[in-house]
């Protein structure tokens, strides 16, 4: 396995590398931190935990198969409050269209940062739902700032009382979340993932 950082701190009876923690059974010498994807990890998103005065070579102990389910945070049904206007958001990604970077786009446009466009207008004190159609394989974390919405369909299952200002898109996934416009101005809202919000998906809200 190749490991791309091997800086030691000296925590006690633990020599950590490169930071964080990783579960390792008492007899091990040495355990691996890393993505859960074989390939990425035995392509350096790794690091070794290495338990002081052993030695060995590091060990990979898989987690057991787990699927994040928003809805078990959620109530089920959909919410009593009905939206005043829909904003449709589909989610595409444009391979290489940068100078060979990829690119997201939101209803076929992607931002700009040299125009601050799109801007979506809306009243204040009105509810609105932005509903994602991902058609993309990409995960996004949707990120609306200067608001806390709750989310109201996850693929296809209504749902209420889960409140996030952060909340995961998985790949071809649909979600909605409803958000009532509170603050007047400009909010930000975008994916979390830096590389896609500086490629495209972003947008601005205008609440006047």
């Amino acid at each position: 396995m190749q490991i791309t950082r091997r800086d030691v701190l000296k925590l006690g009876g633990l020599a950590l590398l490169a930071g964080g923690a990783a579960k390792a059974t008492p007899a091990a010498a040495s355990a691996v931190l890393g993505d859960l994807a074989d390939d990425d990890r035995k392509n350096g998103m790794g690091t070794v935990v290495e338990y002081a005065g052993r030695g060995g070579s590091p060990q990979w102990t898989a987690p057991p198969k787990s699927k994040w389910d928003y809805r078990s945070f959620a109530l089920a049904g959909g919410t009593a409050q009905r939206p005043d206007r829909t904003f449709d958001m589909l989610v595409e990604k444009r391979n290489a269209a940068d100078k060979g970077f990829n690119t997201w786009t939101l209803n076929g446009v992607p931002s700009s940062m040299d125009t601050d466009k799109p801007v979506q207008d809306i009243d204040r004190g009105g509810r609105y739902r932005m509903r994602f159609r991902n058609a993309t394989d990409d995960i996004h974390p949707l990120h609306l700032h200067r608001h806390t919405f709750e989310v109201t369909h996850i693929a296809g299952t209504p749902t209420h009382a889960l409140h996030k200002d952060v909340v995961m898109l998985g790949g071809y996934q649909t979600l909605d979340f409803d958000f009532t416009a509170d603050q007047p101005g400009l909010s930000l809202f975008h994916c979390h993932q830096q590389l896609h919000m500086d490629y495209g998906f972003m947008t601005l809200l205008h609440c006047t």
